[in-house]
């Protein structure tokens, strides 16, 4: 179905979208198979003893909406017998909440499936092992451009467009909802419907979390094992391993990619943007420097145009995408030193893609400050055998390209596993003052840590550049 025009996504029109959505049908609920009828907002048909195990605004946000559905709400999963449990979105499929509730045939759920449930309008859910965030915020910059009315969260932890307690109260009729959806949101979601899926890359990340690579990449092909043919998926056309692990899909496919291989979706190409949808295509000029930045802009246009926005609204909005806080963001310091904040990159294959949008050829040698925890959660990061050899390429390549390599936090002993650092730092704020001093004037500190970095960690980078 390469060039098949899907512009139906949730049951829309073939008609060109262009502002409100109220127009179209109703999208199917989340949780409801085709022809069932509308769910209580927790999507529980029946009333039950439901466990809550986390704290917080998302655990108040979850516990709102299964008491106004009459559920009997307690908080320690372990006091008593239960019919569901609330976990949170990082919770590992490993911990003993989740595999005590497996072992007694009791459900797991999250948040983000109750809100997906909650959706008045069309979903889109977007995963991938890199550029999901940068994807959903750049498809709500398409959106908004268009006019089309959407909901995303802009409070979610670590900059991240998970739905949380922003969005509890739902979406109406009309309004898109763009949805990031992690692999442990993925494997905890009862049922997965969204009318537009977006998958990004897929490779090995969080097996920790998972139990096994296998695991992982299970719990990322849900996304799309519940679409039909009146949804749309949105595929890389030139990651053969991604659409291998994927598989055979149901729902009409939408492509984008840095070449264009004449089918539906979005390309870039040099400086330069192709949109097709099934009436025809545009050429816009792209504003990002080649890198993920463009590509998670090419998947946003092609999700934008699988929901039916007309592609000279789309072209439109391509120009007036921002870049994501903290994603290969560029800043100037007072040294004349240019600063690239890239401390969302907190997994080895993000940071390559850093590594090699910024040590092009020509560019003089950068620092490059590596490091953070080598554990999320109290779990080790980055362990499972697949990982460790991703981490031995990554810090290869950053060995290779930098001028000075700089490592920081309890990481640091990992990095030094693969290669020998120029200096190690005990913190952040210590490797970006012996980075920023290091750099000659004109010169490029990059910080791409490969590992997790804490907010105020990620803050003192933005304050680094002030």
């Amino acid at each position: 179905n390469r060039n098949r025009d899907n512009r139906v996504a949730a049951g829309h029109s073939a008609a060109v979208v262009s502002g409100a959505l109220s127009a179209h049908p109703r999208r199917r609920r989340c949780r409801g198979g085709n022809g069932s009828p509308p769910r209580p907002h927790s999507g529980l048909a029946l009333r039950v003893r439901v466990a809550v195990a986390i704290t917080g605004p998302d655990a108040d946000a979850a516990r709102d909406i299964l008491m106004a559905d009459g559920h009997d709400v307690q908080q320690d999963p372990q006091a008593g017998a239960c019919d569901l449990v609330v976990v949170d979105e990082w919770t590992p499929e490993t911990a003993p909440v989740v595999q005590d509730a497996r072992r007694r045939g009791v459900p797991v759920t999250v948040l983000a499936e109750m809100i997906l449930d909650r959706a008045g309008g069309p979903v889109v859910g977007i995963t991938g092992t890199a550029g999901k965030t940068s994807t959903a915020r750049a498809l709500s910059d398409l959106l908004e451009s268009a006019r089309v009315p959407h909901a995303i969260s802009r409070t979610a932890r670590s900059s991240n467009a998970w739905p949380d307690h922003s969005l509890a109260e739902g979406t109406t009729e009309g309004t898109v909802l763009i949805a990031e959806l992690t692999s442990t949101h993925l494997c905890h979601m009862r049922r997965v419907h969204p009318d537009v899926a977006v998958i990004t890359l897929i490779r090995p990340d969080h097996v920790e979390l998972h139990g096994s690579l296998a695991a992982y990449r299970a719990a990322k092909r849900r996304i799309v094992g519940e679409q039909d043919s009146s949804d749309a998926v949105v595929l890389p056309a030139d990651d053969p391993e991604t659409l291998e692990c994927v598989g055979p899909v149901a729902a009409a496919t939408w492509w984008f990619g840095d070449a264009d291989p004449g089918w539906l979706g979005a390309f870039t190409g040099n400086d330069t943007m192709v949109l097709r949808d099934g009436h025809g295509e545009i050429r816009v000029a792209a504003p990002l420097p080649p890198g993920p930045g463009r590509r998670a802009l090419a998947a946003a246009a092609a999700a934008a145009l699988a929901l039916g926005v007309d592609r000279t609204l789309v072209a439109r909005g391509v120009p007036r995408v921002q870049p994501v806080a903290h994603r290969l963001a560029p800043h100037k310091h007072a040294r004349g030193v240019t600063i690239v904040d890239d401390s969302m990159a907190a997994t080895p294959l993000k940071a390559m893609e850093g590594i090699a949008a910024v040590a092009a050829p020509g560019a003089g040698a950068p620092v490059i400050i590596v490091g953070g925890d080598d554990c999320l959660g109290g779990v080790a990061v980055h362990r499972a055998p697949e990982e460790e050899q991703i981490l031995e390429r990554a810090v290869r390549a950053a060995r290779s390209a930098a001028g000075l390599l700089v490592t920081f936090g309890p990481a640091a002993a990992r990095v030094r596993a693969y290669c020998t650092p120029d200096l190690e730092c005990a913190d952040i704020h210590a490797a970006l003052a012996v980075g920023i001093s290091s750099a000659p004037p004109g010169g490029v500190v990059l910080i791409a840590p490969m590992f997790p970095m804490r907010p105020d960690e990620r803050m003192a980078v933005a304050q680094a550049a002030d």
